[in-house]
């Protein structure tokens, strides 16, 4: 069953396929808001909003949260091990799965009345139901990853984001232009992530069944060396380090969904008015998704192959690799944060019809910043093998966001909502930055990126000076205007920063060899060097 799928090129072709399934489903995740917004509005928005970040956990849970646990298992442990390993495996997920379900469905009630609004209690109880799908969809995609074959699990994600985002958006459209209400929108918006975790479940079984008659190894059962207690002590650990790790984002979103809306209701804002506050803060999710996922991305491209370099006591090895990690991912969280900051208004009007709450969403996306660094920092140092700290930092850095929430809504409204969130990332960010520093794989001078800040700096005093040039030539703020100084200033100000990048040197030659593409780009900045010298 498992032969040529173990050599070391199919495993490495198996994780970049992973990765780019895994970054075009983060990339769909974040656009289809843009036109879901544009579909049912402000309040549209916030009501789906309110149920998201359930939705946002079940998702994450059966993509690279439980398979990987499921897959890190299997890998860890013998061929013997396999079936008491798949069997406790399932029994696990499946009665956590129960859990959640039951969790959501019979205290939709008490949720929705936590969230200030009885109307989500249909929502609630219907985003229940995608957990439901777990237990098999986590142990096949598990089982296929441990077998090295990374194909079926990307397929099955690309698919589930598609159906997903293709039924989101019909079923919006359609029930908006029936005249049904934005509630009853907001329960089509849901049934969509039902229906892509079905369609991803009957593709994994397909595939499944394709594979086990495919295979010509039979099943040899060999005495167990693992106890079911010391397979579930692992499950109940991996759940932890792993699945918690990786919910920093949700959790952020989940303690808006909470009290962002029943503490503007409780400040004196009527109904109306507070569920499309909410709706207008929410549109920095895209941001904050689409801003971040490609840093990280590019970021934690070197994590692979810290556990070798573990192994065989590469220490100054692994040194210039978590560098190169942290200073990639501080250069594209840095400077998408302040790029679209600079531009936040042009770009509020393009992709949702006017600039309402744009200084608000200024606030909110300083986050992208701190969450790229955070997330990146906690893959480092789990490739390191600090799997429980990470866990913990998340944890510790919810608590400030929803400590600021409280004191800070009731004072600024939207904007001390935006502040709680770019504090709780910065705290992330700051308590793994500090771990990295006392273990010794970082120096002062990665904790203070002066270069990058310099470059991000030159880049916003040529994207103001352009911005205020357009609004001279075309002192207009209608959409299609909007989408030209938008699509025009990320060209210029990309431009500004990577040139300023280059002439400050932030990176060495060879930290530019280590990241993707870096290669082309060293090129470019030699041969220039070459023309320069002549």
């Amino acid at each position: 069953m498992k032969n040529a799928v173990n050599q070391p090129h199919w495993l490495f072709q198996g994780a970049v396929i992973l990765t780019i399934a895994g970054l075009l489903s983060k990339v769909l995740s974040a656009v289809y808001r843009v036109p879901f917004q544009n579909i049912v509005g402000d309040t549209g928005f916030y009501i789906y909003q309110q149920v998201y970040p359930f939705l946002g956990i079940a998702i994450m849970l059966g993509t690279t949260g439980f398979p990987v646990m499921v897959s890190k298992l299997l890998s860890e442990h013998g061929e013997e091990n396999r079936r008491i390993i798949t069997r406790v495996s399932l029994v696990y997920i499946t009665l956590l799965s129960l859990v959640l379900f039951l969790c959501l469905y019979i205290g939709a009630g008490r949720i929705a009345s936590l969230m200030a609004d009885s109307q989500l209690i249909l929502l609630i109880q219907m985003s229940a139901f995608v957990f439901l799908f777990l237990p098999l969809t986590v142990m096949l995609r598990g089982v296929f990853q441990s077998d090295g074959m990374m194909l079926p699990t990307a397929v099955s994600q690309l698919v589930e984001q598609l159906i997903r985002v293709g039924v989101l958006l019909v079923l919006s459209f359609y029930f908006v232009r029936h005249g049904y209400s934005l509630y009853e929108t907001g329960a089509g918006a849901v049934f969509s992530s039902i229906a892509g975790s079905a369609a991803s479940l009957i593709l994994l079984l397909f595939l499944w069944l394709t594979y086990r008659k495919q295979s010509s190894a039979p099943m040899t059962v060999k005495q167990t060396t693992l106890r079911k207690k010391d397979v579930l002590k692992s499950l109940v650990l991996y759940t932890f380090t792993i699945c918690v790790s990786g919910l920093l984002i949700l959790w952020m979103q989940m303690i808006d969904a909470f009290h962002l809306y029943a503490l503007l209701r409780s400040e004196g804002l009527s109904e109306a008015a507070a569920k499309a506050a909410k709706g207008v803060y929410d549109r920095g999710q895209p941001f904050l998704q689409l801003g971040t996922v490609f840093a990280i991305s590019i970021g934690t491209s070197l994590v692979p192959f810290l556990s070798a370099a573990m192994r065989n006591g590469e220490h100054e090895a692994i040194r210039q690799k978590v560098r190169t990690s942290i200073k990639t991912t501080s250069v594209l969280g840095i400077g998408s944060a302040v790029g679209l900051i600079c531009i936040l208004s042009s770009v509020n009007i393009m992709l949702f019809r006017n600039d309402l709450g744009t200084d608000a969403l200024q606030i909110f996306c300083i986050s992208i910043a701190f969450t790229s660094i955070a997330i990146t920092q906690a893959a480092l140092l789990q490739g390191l093998g600090h799997t429980v700290y990470p866990a913990v930092v998340v944890l510790l850095s919810v608590l400030v966001k929803w400590i600021l929430t409280l004191a800070l809504v009731p004072l600024l409204g939207i904007y001390g909502a935006a502040w709680s969130t770019v504090c709780g990332f910065l705290a992330a960010a700051l308590l793994n930055a500090f771990y990295l520093r006392h273990k010794g794989w970082i120096s002062l001078r990665e904790l203070f990126p002066v270069r990058i800040l310099l470059s991000a700096a030159f880049m916003a005093i040529v994207l103001i000076g352009y911005q205020a040039l357009f609004s001279w030539v075309i002192p207009f703020e209608k959409r299609p205007f909007s989408v030209l100084e938008s699509l025009t200033s990320v060209f210029i100000g990309g431009f500004a920063f990577l040139y300023s990048i280059l002439k400050l040197e932030v990176f060495t030659d060879e930290e530019w060899r280590l990241i993707p593409l870096g290669e082309k780009i060293l090129y470019f900045k030699q041969m220039r060097g070459n023309q320069n010298g002549r």
